[in-house]
């Protein structure tokens, strides 16, 4: 195998960035660009996972002498390349870039057996950063691509509204719980592959957590954030002891898009008669609230369909309960004078 790959090079720069543009043969990319296929629970690379069933219509479009015309979009590693008059010469070992755009053309048409000569747009060294940036820009719109991986890349880029900034934190929230082997979320958040029974989409878990520490708006957003993990992560295991037959359910409506939205509609509730009646928010303390509707029947939500008016039902149904329950004691609980 040769040091080095040379070929024909264009350069060009558009906006603050440097490029360059060459043709190259799809398996000397294959073998020195990495496709990245992104793993569940890796905090590397960013590429989505590649689909099989992709790889194999491409390789069989090619193998039938049709032309893939489109450019492959990578981005160049300083050290790994080395431009020299019209020519660029790149090292013939792995990882010499990164594929942020195309890398199911490169798989299939290496994956034909055929020489196919594709054309490649580099990037000149850019940060990790910025391959995310055009990675996201690129694929924003792209099928296949899901917005769970968005939000995934949202904790790698510079965050600045609110908004963005309640996402992050959201991600981060979610990242902690799925990797703590303690807590209820443990392994259930997926982010590349679609949800399985039992499982949350990251996109579902952000779009329902995202609201609640929003700054100075979120019930959640004046604790810290292992106040909000612990407070989430406590609503889960209390509802696991009190409803232990819904909760490990094969398909627990706990864990739909749903049950979820719905359940997290009601935590507001619950937290409230919780401090007010309990005083505190421990697993034991929600469990006592919680106990006052244990005869709640959560298959009904399997039947109430879905979308955004099916979850406001299901959470009206089970705060409405909550609140005939507790209304008593909470008049209690209210200071004598």
């Amino acid at each position: 195998m040769a040091n080095k790959i040379k070929t024909k090079v264009l350069s060009f720069s558009q906006g603050h960035h440097k490029l360059v543009f060459f043709c190259l043969d799809a398996s000397h990319i294959w073998n020195n660009f990495a496709i990245n296929r992104r793993v569940e629970d890796k905090d590397e690379g960013y590429q989505r996972t590649l689909s099989p069933s992709r790889v194999k219509k491409i390789a069989k479009y090619v193998s039938g002498g049709n032309t893939l015309p489109l450019s492959i979009l990578v981005s160049l590693e300083k050290g790994k390349y080395r431009l020299e008059n019209d020519f660029i010469l790149l090292n013939n070992e792995p990882d010499i870039g990164w594929i942020i755009d195309g890398q199911h053309r490169v798989a299939g048409a290496h994956e034909s057996k055929a020489k196919v000569i594709l054309p490649v747009i580099a990037f000149l060294e850019l940060n990790p950063e910025e391959q995310i940036r055009q990675f996201v820009t690129i694929n924003k719109e792209a099928k296949g691509v899901p917005t769970s991986l968005y939000y995934d890349l949202l904790k790698h880029l510079p965050i600045g509204t609110p908004s963005e900034r309640a996402k992050e934190r959201a991600v981060d929230i979610a990242d902690t719980l799925k990797q703590d082997e303690e807590s209820s979320f443990f392994g259930r958040i997926v982010s590349i592959t679609s949800p399985q029974k039992g499982e949350l989409s990251l996109a579902t878990f952000t779009k329902k957590i995202a609201p609640l520490v929003f700054e100075n708006r979120g019930f959640l957003a004046s604790y810290s954030m292992n106040e909000q993990v612990k407070i989430i992560d406590n609503y889960y295991k209390a509802l696991k002891n009190t409803f232990p037959k819904y909760y490990k359910d094969d398909d627990s409506v706990f864990f739909k898009t749903t049950g979820f939205g719905a359940l997290i509609r009601v935590l507001t509730t619950v937290f409230s008669y919780c401090l007010k009646i309990k005083k505190g928010f421990t697993v034991a303390e929600i469990g006592d609230i919680l106990n006052e509707v244990n005869h709640f029947n959560f298959d009904n939500w399997k039947k109430i369909g879905t979308g955004n008016a099916a979850e406001i039902q299901a959470a009206d149904d089970l705060r409405t309960e909550l609140e005939e329950s507790l209304s008593t004691e909470s008049d209690e609980s209210r200071i004598r004078l």
